[in-house]
């Protein structure tokens, strides 16, 4: 009979366009193919909405537009994640939803180092550390602090949705200049 070992070094690696980041597999109750949420009115621009899954009413974050601050391209790729998270009160739990989910990966924990440091105005602590897989970098995430609802909330008007614009099209021209500058070369 084969055993199925899950330890705390075990992590479900997801996209998010290029950027791949990790769950401890303890934290990831199930994955499921994408279905639209039901948007909830006056929510968080974050916050996708709600899934009906076996009777139970479970809010999904949108990663995409929480951490990239754009709306998910949905393919036939695209998943929910369902995360439970141990809290004080009760466990909370919720879905993110995600470009594509890759593998499972053991990451020890000499392979896992602090999120860099990058000033006071970037918030890193979504962030449980940077996994040294391979010749890869996966951000580790943390799940408690990424679904506190009320730091969403809190965050979201934080943002002005005008200066993201214009972060995000200065990043694509300075891309866009950077590959010309190769061609060039």
């Amino acid at each position: 009979m084969a055993v199925l070992r899950v330890n705390a070094n075990q992590y479900l690696t997801f996209r998010l366009g290029s950027d791949e980041f990790g769950i401890e597999i303890l934290k990831v109750r199930e994955i499921l193919e994408h279905r639209e949420p039901t948007r909830v009115p006056r929510t968080s621009r974050f916050i996708a909405g709600v899934i009906n899954l076996r009777g139970n009413v479970i809010p999904v974050v949108d990663l995409a537009r929480l951490f990239q601050g754009r709306a998910i391209d949905i393919t036939r790729r695209t998943c929910i994640l369902i995360l439970e998270v141990p809290r004080e009160d009760e466990d909370l739990v919720a879905g993110i939803l995600v470009d594509t989910v890759n593998e499972v990966v053991a990451i020890p924990p000499e392979n896992i180092d602090p999120p860099p440091s990058f000033g006071a105005r970037i918030r890193t602590d979504f962030i449980r550390g940077m996994g040294r897989f391979d010749d890869r970098i996966v951000i580790l995430l943390n799940p408690a602090s990424m679904l506190d609802f009320d730091e969403i909330a809190a965050l979201a008007k934080e943002i002005d949705p005008e200066k993201l614009k214009e972060v995000a099209l200065a990043g694509a021209r300075s891309h866009e200049d950077g590959g010309a500058a190769e061609q060039a070369e």
